[in-house]
This record gives C-alpha cells, structure tokens and sequence, in this order.
C-alpha cells in the first residue's frame, strides 16, 4: 500500500515544493503597496473582462437607466463650460447639483468624466462608466489591503482580506448596479487606516488625511452607506483610544489618559472641519434641497424593510433564495473568519503591540461589528433596527436596511485576514480542532437547507442547481480542512488559501452582473423613444416651449435627460415634497394642466380626454401608446387675480375642476404680493403675448406684452435660488422698477414667488417687459466658496510638508 502510493507522495511534495517556491519568490512584492494595487487591478480586469472587452455590460437597471443618463447629462453641461446645476428634464425641473447622488463633485467620477468628455455617444459613456465601476472595486481591494496589513504585518494576510472584500457578494452584487453605493462604499477601509494612524501619530496631517477621505466618501454620493461608515468610524475612534490609554504604550504620568483623549477629540473635530470644509460645494444645496424633499418626513415602515431571516444561510450557500447573495464572502474567507474565534490572548507581535495588547481584543472589535450589521440588515425582521431607528440619529431617514451588509462583508474579510495571519503561529492541535469544527458545521448547513428549503420548494433555485451549490461548497469546505490539517506553514500555504478563495469568489459572483450585448447595441434607442421626440420636435406650445411628456411607465423614469425631453416623472428618490403632492390622488387632467403637458405615452389606447394617437408599439405582453393631445397645456399663462392659500388649500382647490386656473393663482402665505384695488382689471382683456426660450438648462429668456399686467405662472418647479435679472420695459423704465399695480413687500423683486403650490410666479407690469430667470442659488456660491478655501489650505499644507521632506532629503 505504501509503495503505491510513494509515487503520488512524491508528485504531491514535488507540486508543493514549487507553489512554496513560487511564494517565496513572490512573498517580498506582496509587501509593496504597487504590487497589490497592480494585483488588484489585474484580478479586477480578470473579473470583470467580459465587460472590459465590450462583449457584455451591466443589466438593465439603476445603473443604465439612472446613473448613465445622469453621467451624459453631467457631460453635455461639461463640455458646454457650465455646472450641471439644474435639470429640466424630469420632475418638470429638478435640481440637479444638490441631488447628491450626482455626485457632481466626486473627484474619481469627475476625472473618468473629464478623460472622457469629447467622446459624447451614450454607448462610449456607457462603457467608461463601467470602467469606472471596475476601477472602484480594485480600489476597495487595495484600500482593505493598507488596512489589514497595518493590523497584521503580514502582506499575505492583507491581500486575502483586500481580495476578500472586493469580490464578496456585497462589492459584486447591486453596488455596481447602484454606483453610488459602491462609489462611498470603498472608502471605510482607508478611512479605518487613516484613524489608526492618527491616534498613533502627535502630529495632525493624518488627521487632515482622514477629514480628506471622508469628504470623498461624502461627495460619492450615498448618504445612508456614508452614515454606516461614520457609525464605524465613530466606534474605531473610541475603541482605538480606550485601547490606547490601557495599553503597553501608557504612561506612568498619570495625565496620559486625558491628554490622549484631548489629542483624539480635537483631532477628530479637526477632521469633521476638512470634511465639511472640503464637502461644503455640495453639502449646502443638498441640505436646503432635502428640507423640501419627499425623504424629509419618513415612516418606520418606509425604512424598516430588511433581509428575511432565512437570508443569513447565504453567508455560506450563495443564491439559494436571491439573485444576490450579499452577505457572501466565499467559504474560504468565512472559515478563516470563523476560525479567529481560536486567536490567542497572548501579545500580538512584529510590532503590532504598538496599537493593542492582544489579537482578540481586535478580533472582539470586527466580531461585534459585523454582528450588530448583520442584526441590523434584518430590519423590522429582527430586534435591534427598532431600537436604532428610535434612539440613533439618522437611522430613520433610509430605507434598505440590508445595506448594512456592507459592514458585515467588511468586517468577515478583515477577519479572514487576521486569521490567516493567525495560523503562522497557531498551535497545530488548536488550528486542526478549528478546522474540523468548522468542516463540520459546514456539512450540517448543507444538508439543513436541504431538508429545510430545498426539499419543500422554498428556495429560488431548481434542485440540481442546489446540488450543484452545495457540491461546491462541500468540495471548498474540504479543501479548507485539508489546508488547515497539514503540519507546517510556509508562504506556499498562505498562497493556496489565496488562490482558493479567489477561485471560490469568482464561481460564485462572476456572472452576477453580467447582461447580453456591448455598450453600443445595449444604448439603441427604442422604437417609440425615437417616435416621441419626433412628435416634439414637430409641435410647441404658445410661448415657444416644448410641451411636456407624461410617461406613464413605459419608458424608464430619466429618459429624458439622455434624449433632451422634459417629462413630468423622475427616477431620483429625492424630488420636492409639494411637487410630489401631484402625483398623490390627484386628477390627472389638472396635473397636465399644471405642468404643461402636451404628449402622453402609455398602456391605455383611448385617453378620459379627447387625443391624437400618434402611433403604437407592441411590446411583449401589452402595446404602448404614444397620444398628442389636442389643445396643448401652456408652459406659462398670465393671471389677474391672486389668493393667498396654505399648501393644503391649494392642493384641494388645484384639484377641483371649477377652480379657475387661467384666471387665478394660488400664492403661498409666505409671500406678500396683492393687486392694487384701483387698478384691478375690469371686463375681458386682450390676449397676452409671452415667449420664453430655454437658452441654458438653468436659465430662460422671457418676453412678455400685456396691455393690463398680471402675474406670470411659469410651469417649472420653485425653489430658493431662482433670481431674475436684466429686466426692462418698453413703455416705462421707471415704472417698471416700481410696485405699479402691485402691492409689494419690495418696491423690485428679484426672486419669483411660489404658486399653485410648486410653480414660479412673477409680476408683471403693464406694456412690454424683458427680463432673464436663472436658477442660481447662493447655496452653491457660499459651498464653491468655502470648499475652495479650504481646498487652498489644503493643498498649501501639503506643498509646505513635501517642501520639507525634500529638503531634509536633500541635506542627508
């Protein structure tokens, strides 16, 4: 029997010699931060190859349908020399710089953007787009790479976690898809790295370096992963300076405790400054922007929705009962992170005593972390997300609460990484004990779902795919113990284990967001997208407007913005609260009348109203209509009387069919605008001449000839931040500029009023008046203001500090 088998031993040690071989050939590279950031790189590209070599792109979804049109709208304002700063193409006018999903000052997205910006096609934006994407995720494996090589000092155990994490089921499942999840998600590592740092440090520049990350997670664009990455980085501050002021490194001064504690608070306030200095462009608009938005007031069972229970035994089996599989870190990585549980308590050493006296009290830190995230993803599903959204800020304004699992795939692959590290010292019985108890739970799982889920038809997946599934995992879970059983450790094993989880990761999620055909067939336009601006382009309304759309989910909600046509609906989940009030039960007719609609697409072939029908498109189960209707609704109309009515007075009497809305509006009670008694109008008055032209997207050229005045409704959304200027009048200047037949707080407003609850309203003298309405807030002037100031310090900080370096280098 032994004799049989000495041939296949000595091939075993000889394959085994030359992995070891290889290992320590490429062992010394594994320490250099270029090497891993080019590995990742590479294994990104690997990964992600179909999509690099434009065979297959992203599916149809938020990232095709939201983000792309978002992108080519951000370039058309780009190469036109201006800030994308509002959007006429959805929500009858939207804002879209303070939209922070945006992102329009994100420095990664906007360099993709700049590369880019002569190649105008929506297949090229497309294709750069993912690029982007890619990129980013390269980018979460090397940041978690710095991280866990400062926590272990072992560069192989930094380049599992940094693998680990960049292709979990979280980094490779909807962030993609939702790039400004993935775009803020990346930046914890390097952000957990910088904190490390600067608690270690006297100085303040890795304090400066952390309020910098955290300005570019905040400009990615994803607030509610931007709150779990503060709520982490919080805990890591208070854990790093508890384990500061007992640790080997304390002092006998008693005073030590406090002054580092000092040293802590004002560096992390120093930070939050850079942060909010750096962010303030972006920040100021948002915030006036939400205080208006549907998301100001939300309910618990808006936000609470979660992960069922059962979705938890997809950490080990991915995509048993979804298409992703979230929580999925690969059987490798989940056994190494289990296995942590065996990391002595005896001191850490290769010099990562400086930071903590023990492993485990690190390992306690990540361990908790990624519990209290995965109860939290359950949402209203488990017990710990009522008791968040009720005491902890900010936890009841998002609603996704699975996206928490974020913090749980970070937090396994950091573990992962620790426990690799870990078995270079590991007692060989303790490491074997871990080994087969984790073996064994594994094939207990297995089997459980099986009888449990799969035997009853509750899973999402056939039987076959599930035996295949659990094949899989059985076959890396045994090649896990046998890694783990073999005596001995040398960079070879360390290697395998690498390669392994790769291969693990890559049959699990590789597939995951890939859709048939390359960016250019993917961005055809459809038949009846074409046929719609066709019809616009061939009729406007009397003021020399286009008429709105009125999509009634046939086509995806941004459209518009890629095609140039103003449609009345939106895809952002930020939009104004009173303009949202429209589309709450509310007739539809009066909305069209309100918002100037002229074309409706639809599902319906006969409209409640009379209408053209421009044509029909079948599609795979019903028909879309394309209807014109017959009396376009105007883009702006002159009034003659005013009522001042609270928000839900005007929604009642906007809503009522004999509420006249040619002759009234309706002024919000903030505002302080009447007609004079004696100067009202009697009897009919003559028609009203107006003209406006859309000369930017966030500014129009008006002209308007009334023999009596009034008060100019423009259908376009109001907010702060609309100013008109360069008025005149033919007939009189002087009486122009003056209250004439108005009674005003101010003798010449600059801002239109809001009225008929949303829309713009302004005065209008009698005779012929010129003037120019542009959005322009001063939200955005006072960020662009300080954010540049800050940016100054910044940079000249930095020029000063590589002043010095080089010149001490120059005097060695």
């Amino acid at each position: 029997m032994n004799d049989s088998l000495q041939p296949v031993t000595a091939v075993l040690a000889h394959r085994i010699a030359k992995i070891n071989q290889l290992a320590e050939q490429i062992a010394p590279a594994a320490t250099r931060g270029r090497f891993a950031l080019g590995l990742f790189g590479v294994l990104a590209a690997l990964f992600y190859a179909p999509l690099l070599l434009g065979l297959r792109t992203f599916p149809d979804g938020d990232f095709t349908h939201h983000f792309l049109p978002f992108s080519l709208f951000q370039q058309r304002e780009f190469l036109a020399g201006r800030l994308p700063i509002w959007n006429p193409y959805t929500y009858a006018g939207h804002p879209f710089l303070a939209d922070i999903q945006a992102a329009v000052f994100y420095p990664l997205s906007n360099m993709f953007l700049l590369l880019t910006l002569p190649l105008g096609s929506a297949g090229a934006r497309l294709y750069f787009l993912q690029l982007e994407a890619v990129v980013h995720v390269a980018l979460a494996g090397f940041f978690t790479y710095l991280l866990v090589r400062r926590l272990t000092n072992n560069a192989w155990a930094a380049l599992f976690s940094g693998a680990t994490f960049a292709f979990s089921g979280y980094l490779t499942g909807y962030p993609p898809l939702q790039l400004a999840v993935l775009r803020t998600a990346i930046w914890l590592p390097l952000l957990l790295l910088l904190a490390l740092n600067a608690v270690q440090s006297p100085g303040w520049r890795w304090w400066i370096g952390l309020g910098v990350g955290l300005a570019m997670a905040l400009l990615a664009g994803h607030p509610q992963t931007f709150l779990h990455i503060g709520y982490t980085l919080a805990a890591w501050l208070l854990f790093l300076w508890l384990h500061t002021r007992t640790g080997r490194d304390q002092t006998a001064d008693g005073n030590a405790g406090s002054a580092r504690f000092v040293h802590v608070a004002v560096g992390a306030m120093l930070a939050l400054v850079v942060m909010l200095g750096l962010s303030a462009a972006q920040l100021l608009p948002s915030l006036e922007f939400s205080r208006l938005s549907v998301r100001a007031n939300v309910s618990y069972d808006f936000v609470s929705g979660g992960f069922p229970l059962r979705d938890t035994w997809q950490l080990l089996l991915p995509g048993i009962f979804t298409q992703f599989s979230p929580l999925y870190v690969g059987v490798i990585g989940l056994g190494l992170a289990v296995c942590t549980l065996g990391v002595g308590g005896k001191r850490a050493e290769n010099g990562v005593a400086r930071i903590w006296p023990t492993q485990r009290k690190l390992v306690l830190f990540f361990g908790l972390l990624g519990l209290m995230a995965l109860l939290l993803s359950y949402g209203d599903n488990g017990f710990l997300y009522p008791l968040f959204y009720k005491i902890a800020p900010g936890w009841n304004y998002f609603r996704g609460q699975e996206r928490t699992a974020y913090l749980v795939t970070l937090a396994l692959s950091v573990l992962s990484g620790i426990g690799l590290a870990a078995f270079t010292e590991m007692p060989l019985a303790r490491r074997r004990l871990l080994g087969l108890a984790f073996c064994g739970a594994a094939i207990g799982m297995v089997y459980g779902v099986g009888l449990l889920y799969q035997l009853n038809g509750a899973t999402a997946i056939s039987e076959w795919r599930y035996l295949a599934i659990a094949f899989m995992t059985l076959l890396l879970a045994s090649l896990f113990g046998l890694l783990i059983w073999l005596p001995g450790w040398g960079h070879g094993r360390s290697l395998a284990f690498l390669v392994l989880a790769l291969v693990n990761l890559f049959w699990a999620n590789m597939g995951t967001n890939s859709s048939d055909f390359g960016p250019a067939r993917k961005t055809i336009l459809a038949p009846e997208m074409e046929a719609l601006a066709a019809a616009l382009t061939t009729q406007r309304d009397v003021t020399g407007l286009p008429g709105r759309v009125y999509n009634e989910f046939r086509l995806y909600e941004d459209y518009g913005m890629r095609q140039q046509i103003e449609d009345v609906w939106g895809s952002s989940p930020l939009r104004l609260a009173r303009y949202a009030a429209l589309f709450n039960e509310f007739p539809l007719d009066r909305m069209w009348r309100l918002l100037g609609v002229q074309h409706v697409i639809t599902w319906r072939r006969d409209l409640f109203e009379p209408s053209t029908l421009l044509g029909e498109f079948p599609q795979t189960q019903d028909t879309t209509f394309i209807h014109r209707l017959p009396q376009a609704n105007p883009r702006a109309w002159m009034v003659q009387h005013i009522q001042q009515a609270s928000d839900a007075e005007a929604i009642h009497l906007l809503a009522d069919h004999t509420f006249d809305l040619d002759s009234t509006a309706l002024l919000a009670p903030e505002a302080s605008l009447s007609f004079q008694a004696d100067s009202a109008p009697v009897g009919p008055a003559e028609p009203d001449d107006i003209q406006i032209a859309r000369t930017a997207p966030a500014q129009f050229n008006i002209r308007v000839k009334s023999a009596e005045g009034g008060l100019l409704v423009i259908s376009e959304n109001w907010l702060p931040g609309w100013r008109i200027s360069d008025k005149s009048c033919t007939i009189n200047e002087s009486f122009c500029k003056v209250p004439g037949i108005f009674t005003l707080a101010t003798a010449d407003p600059i801002s239109p009023f809001r009225v008929d609850l949303t829309l713009l309203g302004i005065p209008i003298q009698p005779g012929e008046t010129r003037f120019t309405l542009t959005y322009q807030p001063s939200s955005i002037q006072n960020g662009l203001g300080i954010s540049g100031g800050v940016l100054l310090l910044v940079v000249l900080g930095a020029l000063r500090k590589l002043q010095r370096y080089f010149y001490r280098r120059s005097n060695m």
